[in-house]
């Protein structure tokens, strides 16, 4: 079965009160018909992150809490054929924990969670206690990039240029945050799943290898007990809906066949069935192309 792990459906009151969404990211019954024409049998819901907290005059955990009630009916409503991810900010630890409690309680199957909170990224000492928790909850944690505050929001607003790199760019550095504060070296049974490939991580992973060990052979990083490379092997990403045959392969390469979950972005992606044949061009194998295109993510959510 295929099983999407990037798809995104917004209750009414997030899309009517969020810049840039509107009415077609929400409607079940017109995703349920998307994902049918596709071939999809499942899908996970993710939250963008959104802004629609400061229209309504909620705080961003109150703003969460309004969403994952929300999402959590549409989610009952869909004939078994979405789960969904509870939406967490950076905010309080014990904040955070209980709404992860909570969400847990009422069915979600894991976390989704910003790639910086204000410019604070989850290798924050503060956030530890958290993912502690996560870990022996057993509730894997997906970020998505932010919408609000991405890598370089106060020098440039752009409609076209922030999606494309600012995103790309702090997912990279949510996940490198990850890798330098050694969190799954802790925390090794917690399951992290970042979007889009971790943004730019494929292209700089190399580089990030060779410039650790050059500074930990002059002292000037400590000594992390193994390269950045080796680390990433350990996080999963998704492919948001990508239909190039190289950038798949490439991915492979990086994190590994049992690491990699198709998953569309869809609304904002909506070649749904383009980016699930780019995964079967590429001919791995009947295995492979089942772990890639949903039994990694029931794997990760088991």
């Amino acid at each position: 079965m295929i099983f999407d792990s990037h798809f995104h459906i917004l209750p009414e009151l997030v899309y009517k009160n969020a810049s840039f969404y509107n009415e077609s990211w929400g409607g079940l019954e017109g995703h349920l018909l998307c994902m049918d024409d596709a071939g999809v049998g499942r899908a996970l819901i993710s939250y963008p992150t959104t802004d629609f907290h400061l229209k309504t005059g909620l705080t961003e955990i109150e703003a969460s809490r309004k969403y994952n009630a929300a999402v959590r009916v549409i989610v009952e409503e869909s004939y078994g054929r979405l789960a969904w991810l509870a939406s967490i900010p950076f905010t309080e630890p014990d904040e955070m924990a209980s709404e992860m409690e909570t969400s847990k309680a009422e069915g979600a199957s894991g976390l989704t969670m910003p790639t910086n909170g204000g410019g604070i990224y989850p290798g924050d000492q503060k956030f530890l206690p958290f993912f502690e928790k996560a870990e022996a909850a057993g509730m894997p944690v997906f970020f998505h990039p932010t919408t609000l505050t991405p890598f370089g929001h106060k020098e440039l607003r752009h409609p076209l240029i922030t999606p494309v790199f600012q995103y790309s760019f702090d997912t990279a550095i949510c996940m490198a945050k990850v890798i330098d504060c050694g969190l799954l070296k802790m925390f090794p049974r917690l399951k992290l799943v970042f979007a889009s490939f971790g943004g730019v991580m494929p292209f700089l992973a190399g580089r990030f290898d060779r410039t650790y060990n050059m500074l930990l052979g002059r002292g000037i990083v400590k000594d992390m007990g193994e390269v950045p490379g080796s680390a990433l092997k350990k996080m999963y990403v998704d492919t948001s809906g990508v239909t190039s045959a190289s950038l798949l392969r490439l991915a492979i390469e990086v994190f590994g066949e049992d690491h990699l979950l198709w998953g569309s972005d869809f609304p904002a992606n909506r070649d749904i069935a383009g980016s699930i044949q780019a995964v079967r061009d590429l001919k791995l194998g009947c295995s492979c192309g089942s772990r890639i295109l949903g039994a990694n993510l029931e794997s990760i959510l088991a």
